[in-house]
């Protein structure tokens, strides 16, 4: 598999790049976003990671551009950025459909790149998602995720009385100290007393 990373620090580049290496890819990486967007066609990767630190602005120009699909396909996207994205960026990378963000580039910050990439657990996560029946905001904790399959307590257990099984939640965020990873799925299973449900990532 093929991946892109863009950034400018060498410290950021070479740990990235190890960790990309380690899980199998083939890194291409670029210091300049815009030759990076110039060349991101021919390239073709599977994968695109991008230092939103280091283009704060500029990273969401290539997403778009790459939203439109690179013969066809379009690749993952995550972003790398060395602080906690605040309300209105979360917003604006759910809205351009980023597979996820990590937030460090020490030993669990790169497993969480692993995890992101491979669509594994994020350990100690929150989930947060819209409810489709009535537009309530739905948070809480995973109590496990494994096999695709989310176990979610929710903090406001009447949040989720309306839902029914097979409901899908076309947009939900999974979130911890060191990542972001947005997901799409569906309800298979809830409890009488609405205090946990199961959701299947899809």
């Amino acid at each position: 598999m093929k991946a892109l990373l863009i950034a400018d620090d060498d410290i950021v580049i070479n740990k990235i790049k190890s960790k990309l290496i380690d899980d199998g890819f083939d890194v291409i990486t670029y210091k300049w976003l815009v030759k990076a967007l110039d060349n991101v066609e021919e390239i073709s990767p599977e994968v695109i990671i991008i230092s939103a630190s280091s283009y704060p602005r500029h990273w969401k120009t290539l997403v778009q551009f790459v939203q439109s699909g690179i013969e066809g396909f379009i690749p993952k996207i995550i972003l790398y950025c060395e602080r906690e994205f605040d309300e209105d960026d979360v917003k604006k990378s759910e809205v351009l459909n980023i597979t996820g963000i990590f937030n460090s580039i020490d030993e669990e910050g790169l497993s969480e790149l692993s995890d992101i990439l491979a669509n594994k657990d994020s350990k100690n996560c929150s989930l947060i998602f819209t409810n489709p029946k009535n537009g309530v905001f739905v948070t809480g904790k995973v109590s496990k995720f494994e096999d695709n399959v989310i176990s979610f307590i929710p903090d406001t257990p009447s949040y989720i009385s309306s839902l029914s099984e097979d409901e899908e939640i076309l947009q939900a965020t999974l979130k911890n100290k060191n990542s972001i990873k947005y997901i799409s799925a569906k309800i298979i299973s809830k409890t009488n007393n609405n205090s946990k449900i199961k959701i299947q990532v899809i």
